[in-house]
């Protein structure tokens, strides 16, 4: 988990607030499944205390986080980015009720990152300027040993359309929970959050 906390010492260099724990699974556990025992069971018990201070000089461009949803699914669920844009610009972040970051990010063992929930706080972070993932806070799903997720792993992130992937070809697909489900594995239209973003500036500059 990381907790952005601006510039410190070096002007080009984030100074970040990070968490780290390892959960052991049985092997029938996905992703989410790794929040909700997260959230439950060490969520709760984390103090600033346990927090870790570090420096980080690699940053990760929030433009080039895969997106899991087409831009008709951001539009199908009704949410006010001027209201989370505004929170963001008066220096207060966008997080859950318990205070949970709401953005949480898989990382693949190619080194991908993939945004499988929290999409619309994100894009909020976006239209405030942010550009790094380094400025939002996020959970950040890997393996225990922080190379990434496989391909069949990912394919959880579909739910019961798992079962129609195969291997690598999840990057042609994204979700859409808004529609019936025969329709709810769509081709991908937008590659990344930049993608989308752009998308939606402009199918709303038309309206």
């Amino acid at each position: 988990m990381i907790k952005p906390e601006g510039p410190r010492g070096d002007k080009d260099t984030l100074t970040v607030n990070s968490f780290i724990s390892t959960i052991v699974h049985n092997g029938d556990k996905d992703a989410y499944s790794f929040v909700e025992k997260f959230r439950e069971d060490i969520f709760p018990e984390i103090t600033d205390k346990d927090m870790v201070k570090e420096p980080i000089r690699e940053k990760n461009l929030l433009r080039r986080i895969i997106t899991l949803h087409n831009a008709s699914e951001i539009k199908a669920r009704s949410t006010s980015f001027r209201e989370m844009k505004e929170k963001i610009e008066s220096g207060s972040h966008v997080l859950m009720s318990d205070g949970l970051p709401n953005v949480k990010i898989a990382k693949t063992s190619g080194g991908e990152l993939v945004c499988f929930d929290g999409h619309h706080s994100l894009l909020a972070y976006m239209m405030a300027g942010k550009e790094y993932l380094e400025e939002v806070p996020h959970l950040l799903v890997t393996d225990e040993y922080g190379e990434g997720l496989g391909d069949e792993e990912v394919h959880a992130f579909f739910g019961d359309h798992a079962k129609k992937l195969r291997g690598s070809d999840w990057r042609d697909y994204v979700i859409s929970w808004t529609n019936p489900p025969e329709r709810q594995l769509e081709e991908r239209e937008q590659e990344n959050m930049g993608d989308l973003l752009s998308t939606l500036v402009e199918d709303y500059s038309r309206v």
